[in-house]
């Protein structure tokens, strides 16, 4: 059963795509993927709206609206 948490760990959003988590980590420190760490070094959290925007390839919903 997938998990209803709006804000995912990197683990967490590997298991959910099917992708590595190296490659989740990657796409966060390059911005592909959009996520964020309290502070640097610290586990990094990404919305389900974000990962769901990465998996498709297109903008993420929060992005689309500071563009607006």
């Amino acid at each position: 059963m997938k998990s209803t948490t709006i804000w995912l760990s990197t683990r967490e959003v590997a298991t959910e795509t099917g992708r590595h988590p190296v490659t989740v980590r990657r796409a966060l420190e390059s911005g592909v993927l959009h996520g964020g760490q309290s502070k640097a070094g610290a586990s990094w959290r990404v919305h389900r709206d974000c990962m769901s925007a990465w998996v498709l390839g297109v903008e993420c919903p929060h992005a689309a609206a500071k563009a607006s």
